[in-house]
């Protein structure tokens, strides 16, 4: 296991465009593997509709399902937060662009 130390200035690529834990999910680890939903919530123990509400974006990664993925999916669980962190800091600073923070 790689043990990393937090930078207080760590920084994603700008051009990087922010994917939802759901989406890196399905297109990264699900279709790759032809794994379906249900395949997915039996190996989790997660139930299918939470999985599916994840992946269509409708609900954000929490930390029980990051570590019952990272355990079936063979990835680190702070992998999966880090995504939704992302993607909720863009979703912020996207927001404070166009005056809608809240």
């Amino acid at each position: 296991m790689n043990l990393i130390r937090p930078d207080p200035h760590l920084r994603v690529d700008p051009s990087w465009r922010p994917r939802t834990p759901g989406e890196v999910l399905r297109d990264d680890y699900m279709l790759p593997r032809a794994m379906t939903l249900s395949a997915l919530a039996r190996r989790t123990g997660i139930r299918a509709p939470r999985l599916r509400r994840l992946v269509l974006g409708e609900v954000p990664m929490c930390a029980n399902v990051a570590l019952r993925l990272a355990v079936v999916l063979n990835t680190s669980a702070l992998y999966w937060m880090l995504l939704q962190v992302q993607c909720d800091l863009e979703r912020e600073r996207r927001g404070r662009e166009f005056g809608t923070v809240g």
